[in-house]
């Protein structure tokens, strides 16, 4: 008896810390957050509830529906993104003598800070920049402007920086699943007479259709959450701004907590939602995530 109570008292002590540091920094924030969200709190007056009214002029106001449809770009070039990875992954799978340094190369973009990619990409956007020197050099002169001012291409310009910096990690994912493929299964084909496209088809897609579920999810995500790159080149200037750009400029620069976290609420809604359509195909085909 004694030894069952001093065991239970050594789990509780290992557990308590854990647990405390669970609710001090993610339940009751999360809570309070909530109960935020139904007030007028400007971080510095007590709160005072205003119901719905936060969430009402989220859905209400274009101003703030133009956020979320900010983020479809993001979702947009996640589709070239990912079959671009795939295709690299299908072109260098099997035997390739520099695969490891070829690797390597990839995944930099992805490693960089988003303060490196931003000044790369905004030198490269420029009106002397990069783009438009490669643009007058194929004599498409005419072509040539200011991508970050132009408020119809200066999202998906801003966008299209998420193919370049996560192609690498994609394509990592794919590679790894293509890998774990038995050869046999392609040579067993080989013999059967099927093309390399039918094997791709009938083989490569199905064996990681886990893989290729994983990445879209986390693209959808990421999409809805995207902050650091638009807000460092331009502070969500030109109708640039996110989601998340916007909470922190309500929260912090204007004073409007209660909305901020009406708005964050709303993000992290959408986020779980996306998740837990992951949990329905996995009851259907097995997709962890």
């Amino acid at each position: 008896m004694v030894k069952t109570k001093g065991t239970r008292f050594f789990i509780f002590t290992f557990l308590f810390i854990p647990v405390i540091h669970l609710l001090v920094f993610s339940y009751i924030p999360i809570l309070s957050n909530i109960y935020l969200s139904f007030t007028n709190y400007n971080g510095v007056n007590p709160p005072k509830w205003v119901g719905l009214r936060n969430y009402a002029r989220i859905f209400t106001d274009p101003q703030y529906l133009q956020l979320f449809r900010n983020c479809l770009w993001y979702i947009i070039v996640a589709i070239p993104q990912l079959i671009f990875a795939f295709i690299l992954a299908i072109f260098v799978n099997g035997k390739f003598k520099y695969i490891n340094f070829f690797k390597g190369v990839l995944i930099i973009p992805y490693l960089l800070n988003g303060v490196i990619i931003s000044t790369i990409f905004i030198i490269f956007f420029n009106n002397s920049g990069t783009l438009n020197s490669i643009l007058r050099l194929l004599g498409l002169g005419g072509l040539a402007q200011q991508w970050l001012q132009n408020l119809r291409l200066v999202n998906p310009a801003i966008a299209s920086i998420s193919i370049w910096r996560y192609y690498g990690l994609n394509f990592l994912m794919f590679f790894g699943g293509l890998q774990a493929i038995p050869t046999e299964l392609y040579e067993a084909a080989s013999i059967d007479g099927c093309t390399k496209l039918q094997e791709i088809r009938y083989i490569s897609i199905p064996s990681i259709v886990n893989i290729l579920f994983i990445n879209i999810i986390l693209s959808i995500s990421g999409s809805i959450q995207v902050f650091e790159i638009p807000y460092i080149m331009m502070n969500g200037a030109n109708g640039t701004a996110t989601p998340v750009i916007q909470i922190q400029q309500s929260a912090f620069y204007e004073n409007r907590v209660g909305f901020a976290a009406a708005l964050s609420i709303m993000v992290f809604v959408i986020v779980v939602i996306t998740v837990n359509i992951q949990r329905i195909f996995d009851k259907r085909g097995n997709v962890y995530l």
